[in-house]
């Protein structure tokens, strides 16, 4: 036997991290993945629009952001929840995404032509669907409206859109948030 000392079981062996720290970084980083997927999960959500005809060509995908119901702006994108005088195309409290034509003080004329918002005439805008709602395009036509505060005139992009034209308009306090087109 020589003289060497036998190396301590330490300096053979790679050091690990104690098993109790590596379980607490692990929990912490855990509990901020839950945090933040949590928070995505409540302030978004994803619509898709399944319809043959689509009212806003050519996006199905959208990102709902929940969070942004407030000042609502001409041409923005916004989700909304469906009621009852929106049947028979939409379920009540189905989600519904449509463009904002018109918001508060602005003027609304519907005629045999189309829509018109502040003397502007909006593309694709005649009330065609009224045929296949089994009713007259008379019992659509409106001479001037005025929207008034809280509320909003929203229309698809296509002629056979249902959208305000037919139901009129939409409570504010309706909007579930502002939508962005994906694909």
């Amino acid at each position: 036997m020589s003289g060497s000392v036998p190396e301590s079981r330490s300096q053979s062996q790679p050091s690990h991290e104690p098993w109790d720290r590596f379980a607490m970084k692990a929990l912490l980083v855990l509990t901020a993945m839950l945090i933040l997927i949590g928070y995505g999960c409540a302030r978004y959500r994803i619509g898709i629009d399944d319809q043959v005809s689509q009212c806003l060509p050519p996006y199905r995908w959208y990102l709902i952001d929940t969070f942004d119901r407030q000042s609502i702006k001409r041409d923005q994108l916004r989700a909304f929840a469906a009621t009852e005088v929106m049947a028979p195309y939409f379920r009540r409290e189905q989600t519904i995404i449509k463009r904002v034509a018109g918001i508060p003080g602005d003027q609304v004329s519907v005629t045999a032509e189309g829509t018109s918002i502040n003397g502007v005439m909006q593309p694709q805008s005649d009330p065609a669907l009224a045929k296949a709602l089994g009713l007259s395009v008379a019992d659509f036509l409106i001479d001037q409206l005025a929207i008034p505060e809280g509320f909003l005139w929203v229309m698809g992009a296509t002629r056979d859109s249902f959208d305000s034209r037919y139901w009129r308009l939409l409570p504010e306090n309706q909007v579930i948030g502002r939508a962005y087109a994906l694909f």
